[in-house]
């Protein structure tokens, strides 16, 4: 469904095209003819083309808020939050409506760092790395240094996004009725329960 708002309309836009050529290879042109807008849209929302970019990866990257979703009750146990944090980052990832060129595009920003990324860290990643890093600090020993709190979260999050990188490997090693029982539920508790046991906890 295409977006009523201009700004929309051309993030949308600017997603596929730069997943689909890079940078330096999509043009401003290229962009507002799929958003269907003027130039002068591009320049009322984003300046140019390279603030345009960087703003259309922080799109990709962050989508809706996190912080609705995981608000938790005093007390809850940490490997509670950790499963939810885990759960509500695979439903995210595996959203069978998610469109493709997301995934796409972060892949190229990280292979091919920019400005962007920077500004991705800064704004996105960082803040939402300090709730998984309290979690941790639950689970593990008083004093743990922050390097190994920083590797731990590092290997939650890259199981959590083998599972989105992966797709046809693990399509073609299970089978397509075995993959289709690894839903996001499923496939937290076993992460989860992974992490677990490799801390200790």
């Amino acid at each position: 469904m295409t977006p009523e708002n201009p700004r929309e309309r051309l993030l949308e836009a600017a997603g596929e095209i730069f997943a689909e050529k890079g940078f330096k290879g999509a043009t401003v042109r290229d962009i507002i003819d799929r958003a269907g807008v003027n130039i002068a849209a591009v320049n009322y929302y984003f300046r140019d083309k390279k603030s345009l970019y960087i703003e259309t990866v922080k799109h990709a990257a962050c989508g809706e808020s996190e912080d609705a979703h995981l608000a938790w009750a005093p007390g809850t146990p940490p490997a509670e939050k950790l499963r939810d944090l885990i759960r509500f980052q695979l439903l995210k990832l595996l959203d069978p409506s998610r469109p493709a060129w997301l995934s796409r595009l972060i892949m190229r920003e990280l292979t091919q760092p920019s400005a962007a990324c920077a500004e991705l860290v800064r704004e996105y990643i960082e803040p939402r790395s300090k709730v998984l890093l309290g979690i941790l600090r639950e689970l593990l020993p008083p004093g743990t240094p922050r390097r190994k709190l920083y590797l731990t979260a590092f290997s939650i999050v890259g199981q959590c996004h083998f599972y989105c990188s992966h797709k046809p490997i693990i399509r073609l090693l299970l089978g397509e009725d075995e993959y289709q029982r690894l839903d996001p539920a499923t496939l937290a508790e076993h992460i989860t329960q992974f992490t677990l046991r490799a801390l200790g906890a």
